[in-house]
């Protein structure tokens, strides 16, 4: 899909910044300079040059001057950073908060670890700022290039990977790296960057580490056990289910404490527990196979907001950035509208995602770079990531070659030139910008004129040198170059 380039006036900003971020860098360092009674006295990121498959951990020695049972945490993202000039780049915030009641003062040299998370594809400056009690105590420079990996993206997804998972997978959704503090009076004992998987055979929710399928640690699912959709708000988890009265909702903490239950909708009697569970803008939405329709239920006042058919039954279901993303059982991904007026998008079919066999999908999550699929037939969690060209944070034009793929081309269009025709989608006479590329920046040509916008489309060479199509449009018609810009 079209998204806008970053324009002259952009470009020109950062050049306008560059005299300025030195001047800020060089302030920092005097201010910080001085003695502080807390200071950062060694740091590294580990890996040093990370993919988007690959969570970054922060390891770091601080020097205090008071004990006060100090408890971590950090937070890491890309965006304008007032230490750096007001340019983009990352920013880390080490923050130091006291556990006990009473501080004691102590030379401590405090070793700290903390998980990052993965990141999206973005390479610059960055600070990391030591905030003790809230407050900004130290700062440190450093650069850092995320590269593609595997597990990046979402859009038109094609598997690549995965592991064994011995479970008969019901329902999927992630729990990120910060999972937001417990409300009062709940416990809450959340581990971040954890798949949240609900066995129906053993009626068990899992945790599950996502990059081997260890599974953590476990609780009893709720009401007759068999959890078929699960959804995560940010604090508390969501799961559909059955109770002695009937298909229910429950609200749970990360303990699987029950805190809510409420009817399930229904179509008729005989209906069953909703499939896909998503929870987006204070919302939770639910998805039906036969029929396939898509709910939008007020979770707090237990009330259905309104219902839409679906163009096929999902089984999976969870918030995406456009909105939802969701998969039937056969393993055709669609971008779900969150909205009554509906327009659902394929995204990709069996055609497009590279599945084998007779693929029988029960579940879908979706952690902010990869998507995750339960195949049950395979007894398999798959990952699924885009077909690999997007503007990254940075804002370069980024591709990439999939693990044993050969070479990816990128042609640039014009979208007033792009046809419907019967069978296919001409996508006019776009120009070829990278041929038999090894992935990485783009090199984008100009910007479009007045009036007119371009496209940026990106085909993948497999291990046996077969060229892919350049995906599907809206109505599902393949999109062919019919003039052959990348020989």
């Amino acid at each position: 899909m079209p998204f806008p380039r970053p324009s002259a006036c952009a470009a020109t900003a950062a050049v306008l910044t560059a005299a300025a971020l030195v001047q800020s860098i060089a302030s920092v360092r005097i201010a910080f300079g001085q003695a502080r009674a807390a200071t950062i006295q060694s740091f590294s990121l580990t890996p040093p040059g990370p993919s988007t498959g690959d969570p970054l951990t922060l390891f770091a020695t601080v020097s205090l001057d008071e004990d006060c049972g100090w408890v971590s945490s950090a937070r890491m993202g890309f965006g304008p950073q007032d230490e750096l000039g007001g340019a983009p780049g990352w920013g880390i915030d080490l923050a130091l908060d006291p556990s006990a009641d009473v501080c004691v003062p102590a030379l401590l040299s405090l070793p700290v670890q903390a998980d990052l998370g993965t990141l999206p594809v973005a390479e610059g400056q960055g600070v990391l700022r030591l905030r003790v009690r809230g407050a900004v105590q130290d700062a440190r420079f450093f650069s850092l290039a995320v590269a593609a990996g595997p597990l990046a993206g979402w859009a038109e997804p094609a598997r690549q990977g995965g592991f064994t998972l011995l479970a008969g997978v019901g329902g999927m959704t992630f729990i990120p790296a910060v999972a937001g503090p417990p409300a009062p009076g709940e416990t809450q004992a959340a581990v971040p960057g954890q798949l949240v998987a609900s066995d129906v055979l053993r009626r068990l929710i899992d945790f599950v580490d996502p990059r081997d399928g260890t599974v953590i640690r476990s609780f009893r699912s709720p009401g007759a056990g068999e959890v078929r959709g699960l959804a995560f708000d940010g604090v508390h988890l969501f799961a559909s289910g059955r109770d002695t009265l009937g298909p229910r909702i429950f609200k749970l903490d990360l303990n699987g404490q029950v805190l809510d239950t409420f009817p399930s909708p229904t179509v008729t009697q005989t209906n069953g527990t909703l499939e896909g569970l998503a929870f987006l803008g204070g919302v939770l939405y639910g998805t039906y196979v036969s029929p396939p329709i898509l709910f939008a239920i007020d979770p707090s006042g237990h009330r259905l907001l309104w219902q839409r058919d679906l163009p096929s039954g999902l089984t999976g279901l969870d918030t995406a950035p456009e909105g939802l993303i969701g998969i039937d059982s056969g393993g055709t991904l669609y971008l779900v509208d969150p909205t009554q007026a509906g327009g659902d998008v394929l995204l990709g079919d069996v055609l497009d995602t590279g599945l084998t066999g007779l693929p029988s999908v029960t579940a879908l999550a979706y952690d902010g770079n990869r998507v995750f699929a339960f195949d049950g037939s395979r007894s398999e969690v798959l990952y699924m990531r885009g077909f690999g060209i997007w503007w990254a944070l940075d804002g370069t034009l980024r591709a990439y070659v999939p693990e044993g793929g050969r070479a990816v081309d990128v042609i640039q269009g014009d979208v007033g030139q792009i046809v419907q025709l019967s069978g296919y989608v001409d996508l006019g006479t776009p120009v070829c910008l990278v041929s038999r590329g090894a992935g990485g920046v783009v090199p984008a040509a100009a910007d479009p004129p007045p009036g007119h916008a371009f496209f940026y489309l990106a085909r993948f060479v497999d291990g046996s040198g077969f060229e892919t199509s350049y995906g599907r449009g809206t109505l599902g018609f393949r999109r062919l170059d019919s003039t052959g810009a990348c020989p």
